[in-house]
């Protein structure tokens, strides 16, 4: 057979075996077995190549590592300084993709319409009801100015009230002083009193369907000035915020998470009822649904082709196979 195919003489020897094996890898083979690997992993059920109860172990072990060790906060505060420290030129809207930032805008200003119990529980808060107290207390304190009565003669009382300043003046000072305060704390106490109504008006006002397209608008609105705010008027505001306070907020909330009781069980049951939505669907079913193209692919096997030819040319991989040929 091998004097049919033109070959004289045929070396099967081990060493000839494993330098044809070596040679091949380094050369085609080496491509041809890293996409024969590739169709094999998504031929695959997901289910088969991820392990929910490993998942959720690792998940949590990264977690209190990421929590506890210091290098993690300072990597994350080295981060932010050095994003602090080369603010670029221009908005948001010229930095980020028009692609992206028009599917945003169509979905926040969709007119929905939001839940009432849910609004009235953010928006009753103390913070809510300061505001409103100030604002209408103003709004009464400067509408009873304005329609104040002016009273006949009251030129001539003043001229003549002026020749008694000096005896009268702490006494007018004090009564006037007074009646101011009994007349701020009667609009107070008249605010109170509605205050709880007022709020509800404005929750059943944000959950009114059809001023549900006018908010959206005003959404829209907000995200236009967010978008078109330059970055160095946004880096300002962001520096307000004290990073030390922040990194010491999310530290202790990472380690509160990680040391929860039962947090792997609980990402356990999670990652396994995800993967038993995807009843039994391969990884290239997953990635067809999902529309993603197969630009991946190519990247993939050029990377993985490149790491095989490396590993195959090491005197490590020479000796694995001569132990295997061996065998």
């Amino acid at each position: 057979m091998a004097h049919i195919r033109g070959y004289t003489h045929v070396d099967f020897t081990r060493g000839h075996v494993k330098q044809r094996i070596i040679d091949g890898l380094q050369k085609d083979a080496g491509a041809s077995l890293v996409a024969l690997a590739i169709d094999h992993i998504l031929s695959l059920p997901a289910s088969q190549l991820i392990d929910p109860h490993s998942l959720a172990k690792t998940a949590v072990s990264t977690l209190r590592h990421g929590a506890e060790s210091g290098q993690t906060e300072a990597w994350i505060r080295g981060q932010i300084e050095l994003a602090k420290a080369s603010v670029p030129d221009g908005t948001l809207r010229s930095r980020m993709p028009a692609e992206l930032i028009a599917p945003l805008r169509e979905a926040i200003v969709l007119p929905v319409t939001p839940n009432r119990a849910i609004v009235g529980r953010l928006i009753e808060h103390g913070a809510v009801e300061n505001l409103l107290r100030e604002l209408l207390v103003g709004a009464l304190q400067g509408f009873a100015k304005r329609i104040r009565p002016q009273v006949p003669g009251a030129e001539k009382a003043t001229s003549r009230l002026r020749s008694l300043k000096r005896v009268g003046e702490g006494m007018l000072g004090g009564l006037g002083a007074e009646i101011e305060r009994q007349a701020e704390q009667k609009a107070r106490d008249f605010v109170d009193s509605i205050l709880s109504s007022v709020i509800g008006q404005a929750a059943d006002d944000l959950c009114d369907p059809a001023k549900a397209a006018s908010y959206g608008r005003f959404r829209g609105h907000l995200l236009d000035q967010v978008l078109d705010t330059p970055l160095q008027d946004l880096s300002i505001e962001i520096n307000k915020m004290d990073t030390d306070a922040l990194l010491a907020t999310s530290t202790a909330a990472a380690c509160a998470m990680a040391e929860r009781p039962g947090l792997e069980a609980e990402l356990s049951a999670l990652f396994s009822d995800a993967l038993s939505k995807l009843e039994g669907q391969t990884l290239a079913d997953i990635l067809a649904d999902a529309d993603v193209s197969d630009d991946w692919r190519t990247e993939a096997e050029t990377r993985a082709t490149a790491v095989v030819h490396s590993l195959t040319a090491t005197d490590d991989f020479s000796k694995w196979l001569d132990r295997l040929l061996a065998d």
